[in-house]
């Protein structure tokens, strides 16, 4: 090892790389490989031994020379390798979770309309609160939800329209205290975007579905 050669030296000496990873690791006082703790104990036990990075790939005759023997080390089944430090493993592993997350909620088959409002994925929360949830996705106590599962025998309200978020949002004669007014079909997605952007749209809203929640028996009356 090249730090084992040089701690016998009485010199000043500059040992350089091109493994950023390898520095990083090195420079991890928590870390817990063996081949690491060695190389810290000769740094701290011959001061006179500096660590450098240096750019790879750029020239450098000797970093170019060393690269050929290391491939040359890997050709003949002896490798030298050091792990890469924690918060890079922990990068790569949040970013490769935050990739397949996203294909699957880019082609999965439920929750389309959420992903209408929110189609890039985030470990960082919305901040919807229970009833903005209910009112996005449809779930709740709306006729056309009921009806999916076979809890309604259809899907319409006491009035005979279709129950769903945007009738009592827009039509209900029952909620007429909080209807929002009515988008055209081409800009319903940018309409409740803006909803859920605005505070005293998000004040409305969550009034409106306390109100379908509290008055559920008055405003999807079974008639049939």
């Amino acid at each position: 090892m090249t730090i084992e050669a040089a701690s016998s030296l009485h010199r000043p000496i500059k040992i350089w790389t091109d493994s950023l990873s390898s520095l990083m690791a090195i420079l991890n006082p928590k870390s817990h490989h063996s081949m690491v703790r060695e190389i810290q104990t000769l740094l701290l036990s011959h001061k006179h031994i500096h660590l450098r990075w240096l750019e790879a790939h750029v020239g450098y005759l000797g970093n170019e020379s060393s690269d050929q023997l290391a491939k040359e080390s890997i050709t003949n089944g002896d490798p030298f390798f050091l792990p890469n430090p924690l918060f890079y493993l922990k990068s790569e592993i949040r970013s490769a979770a935050l990739s397949i997350w996203q294909d699957n909620w880019d082609n999965g088959e439920t929750g389309r309309s959420t992903h209408d409002i929110v189609s890039r994925i985030s470990n960082k929360p919305v901040g919807w609160n229970r009833e903005e949830i209910m009112f996005v996705a449809g779930h709740g106590p709306f006729p056309s939800y009921l009806h999916r599962f076979n809890l309604r025998t259809h899907d319409n309200c006491s009035r005979g329209e279709k129950g769903d978020p945007l009738h009592y949002a827009r039509k209900c004669r029952f909620t007429l205290s909080w209807h929002f007014q009515t988008p055209t079909m081409s800009l319903k997605l940018h309409w409740l975007k803006n909803i859920l952007t605005n505070n005293l749209s998000r004040t409305r809203l969550l009034l409106l579905m306390r109100f379908i929640c509290d008055e559920n028996n008055l405003i999807v009356e079974d008639n049939n």
